[in-house]
């Protein structure tokens, strides 16, 4: 099943799950924004319905933004990942781009940088699954 017009947001700060929706909501008003604060409710929105976008913050408690690459990778082969960390280290980004992110955003997010990246995402609609 595809809900092609969703963006899934996890982070498990309050705060930036909050701040992130806010600018979807605002600049992608078409798109209907589910924010949940870890990686086993974004695998679940994912199983449900495959979204056009997920954020995943790579360091949450319980099921991290990794492992929930891994398996959104596993279940959802063309969803678009963006990564989001606060984790400054390029070893990581390196590491979730080769584990089939499209990007990888440090907190604080840009929202300017953010708004560039996601648009050429939506711009060229759903990857094929490898």
């Amino acid at each position: 099943m595809s809900d092609a017009r969703r963006i899934v947001i996890a982070d498990d700060e309050p705060a930036v799950r909050s701040a992130l929706s806010g600018f979807f909501e605002a600049a992608y008003q078409d798109f209907v924004v589910e924010a949940v604060a870890d990686g086993a409710a974004a695998v679940a929105v994912v199983r449900r319905a495959t979204p056009a976008l997920v954020l995943l913050d790579i360091e949450m408690p319980g099921l991290d933004g990794v492992a929930a690459l891994k398996e959104i990778r596993r279940i959802a082969a063309g969803v678009p990942v963006i990564m989001v960390t606060g984790n400054e280290s390029t070893r990581v980004a390196g590491d979730v781009i080769g584990l089939g992110a499209f990007s990888y955003l440090p907190k604080p997010v840009r929202f300017q940088y953010l708004h560039h990246i996601v648009a050429s995402i939506l711009e060229r609609g759903p990857r094929r699954a490898p």
